[in-house]
């Protein structure tokens, strides 16, 4: 994880989220709804996991912003998350060995739905929310350390900045455990089948 970051990296976070989203289309509905094994989650279940984790984190960026209001820069705009919260954010990082264990609000419903495209254009929307947030933040000059909001997830307070590398880490996380999966069922790396 870097130590600052400018609006533009936050938003490029997002963009390259978006791009591997975008590798998971072309592959078939049986596959991208099939579970590796029955205590692992399908990549369609892992894409509708990311949708309501993305969600329940755009809210409480929204509630934030209503607490705390329009905050402007004092200083420059870049951007870093305070000590605890680039542990626990790092603590998440791929790949991985320690698995979490998924709160109900979370888990994914999806099972073996062929779906996916539905829940993909999902995702990219929240992506896409993400940032546009970022760049309304930066017409505006917002700081985004400043502006807190109350986690009611992990029951702590977190900056605006936190919450984006929170979700960008999170998702980062799971892209690399669906394209595990996607190796496990097919040999294959996500939007490989393009031509």
């Amino acid at each position: 994880m870097k130590k600052e970051y400018s609006y533009r990296e936050l938003i490029e976070l997002f963009e390259k989220s978006i791009e591997r989203i975008n590798g998971f289309e072309s592959e078939p509905d049986d596959l991208i709804s099939l579970k590796p094994d029955q205590k692992s989650w399908s990549i369609v279940e892992i894409m509708e996991h990311l949708v309501k984790f993305n969600k329940i984190y755009l809210q409480f960026t929204d509630r934030a912003f209503q607490k705390t209001g329009s905050l402007p820069t004092t200083k420059r705009d870049a951007f870093s998350p305070r000590f605890l919260a680039k542990y626990f954010i790092g603590f998440i990082e791929p790949p991985y060995k320690l698995k979490i264990r998924t709160l109900s609000p979370m888990r994914p419903e999806n099972s073996g739905l062929n779906n996916h495209q539905t829940v993909i254009n999902e995702l990219k929307e929240t992506n896409q929310r993400v940032i546009q947030l970022i760049t309304d933040a930066e017409e505006q000059k917002l700081d985004l350390n400043r502006i807190k909001g109350k986690n009611s997830v992990f029951k702590f307070s977190m900056t605006l900045s936190e919450f984006l590398l929170m979700i960008d880490t999170h998702q980062r996380r799971h892209f690399w455990q669906a394209e595990q999966t996607l190796q496990k069922l097919s040999g294959k790396s996500p939007g490989s089948s393009k031509k």
